[in-house]
């Protein structure tokens, strides 16, 4: 009877012992089970070699885990020996823990069963990031010669607007060929359109590699093509003041020239203040009601800047009627034969009565030595006449 108590002593002891290293190696595979079915979301090849590091840290202790288990399963093979031996009937109940072996087992064939299924799922996300970098890398090396490729060829663009080395033919020829280059180049831009949009699938919103995004693209290439077009339309709208207002090539260029000195910004407009100082380098004296109204002309709209289109058409005008006023003194000029005033007389012989009466009646006596009784002021006149009559 006391070696049976002492026999059951022993297997108290032995499922205290159980107990005492199941509970914590059981947490442990619970614990690793869920790590092992744990769901990641990655963006780097990286982050998934961190979590591929973390995984083979884990794997690496597998085999001292399963020793833990042997020991542990060990405990309660000791148990069965004891009672096989002595013919001691089993409860099949550990007064110490609902730990089972069985449940050891169970848990410990699952473990096994994850760790290479997480494995493949790392695998997998490998192959997915790396395709990524490939796609980042290949949108980014695109991305990186056509950003500054449109760069550059805006600002060639404005450097031909301003350019004053040739002619207005020669500009527009120069702009139909970057035109043209612009054009041809669209299909680098659709290539990196299907990039971006492989991209989009594969849910890559960032890339290290550039700068530049779709979005700073597709914004640069509007502007561009926004750009050709305008000045385009610039340099056609000059030919045709150049041809309709028998302005010279030579005219102009002095015209572009004073503009672009006063373009201080260099971006193809002057400010009011830029605006008045180059007016007032060609000589005007402007007042503030002047000026204003100088500024309604150019900039009808109130952008607050002047345009080269609209400086050449106020040049225009202004030379035009600087031309007009001339001709109109150069001709009562002849019609007096080189004076400086002119007589009636000469009106009525040289112009239509009705002409002839209408200068007469608003010519100001000429003030000058040794001129005849009635001779008549037809320099004033012609500047007051110019901007009212066709005459």
């Amino acid at each position: 009877l006391q070696r049976v108590e002492k026999l059951w002593e022993t297997i108290d002891q032995l499922y205290l012992e159980f107990a005492k290293r199941a509970a914590p190696f059981n947490n442990w595979m619970d614990g690793a089970m869920e790590d092992l079915q744990d769901m990641f979301i990655v963006h780097s090849i990286e982050e998934i070699q961190s979590l591929i590091t973390a995984h083979d840290q884990f794997k690496a202790t597998l085999p001292e885990a399963d020793k833990e288990r042997m020991a542990t399963m060990g405990i309660h093979s000791e148990i069965l020996k004891i009672a096989q031996t002595y013919g001691i009937k089993l409860s099949g109940i550990n007064p110490y823990t609902n730990l089972s072996p069985q449940d050891i087992s169970t848990k410990w064939d699952t473990v096994k069963h994850l760790v290479p299924l997480r494995d493949q799922m790392l695998q997998e996300e490998v192959a997915r990031q790396q395709a990524n970098e490939r796609l980042r890398r290949q949108f980014a090396a695109q991305a990186n010669i056509i950003g500054p490729w449109i760069q550059t060829k805006m600002e060639e663009i404005s450097h031909v607007s301003v350019d004053i080395a040739g002619s207005l033919e020669e500009q527009m020829n120069s702009l139909k060929q970057y035109e043209q280059n612009i054009i041809n180049y669209k299909s680098n831009i659709d290539k990196l359109e299907g990039d971006h949009q492989l991209s989009q699938e594969s849910l890559i919103f960032d890339n290290k590699h550039t700068n530049y995004t779709m979005e700073h693209i597709r914004v640069g290439w509007e502007q561009l093509l926004t750009t050709i077009a305008r000045t385009i339309n610039e340099v056609e709208n000059q030919i045709l003041t150049r041809d309709a207002k028998g302005i010279s090539q030579e005219q102009l260029n002095e015209f572009r020239a004073s503009f672009n000195h006063f373009d201080r910004k260099r971006n193809g407009m002057m400010d009011p203040d830029d605006f008045r100082a180059c007016l007032i380098s060609m000589g005007y004296d402007l007042g503030e009601v002047e000026f204003a109204r100088i500024m309604t002309l150019v900039d009808p709209n109130n952008t607050g800047v002047v345009t080269f289109q609209a400086f050449i058409d106020f040049m225009t005008r202004e030379t035009a009627e600087t031309d007009t006023a001339e001709q109109v003194m150069a001709s009562f000029k002849i019609l007096a034969s080189d004076k400086n005033y002119i007589t009636v007389d000469e009106l009525r012989r040289e112009l239509p009565p009705e002409q002839a009466e209408y200068c007469i009646s608003r010519m100001t006596r000429y003030i000058g030595p040794d001129c005849p009784q009635g001779a008549l002021d037809y320099i004033s006149f012609s500047s007051a006449l110019y901007g009212e009559s066709d005459l």
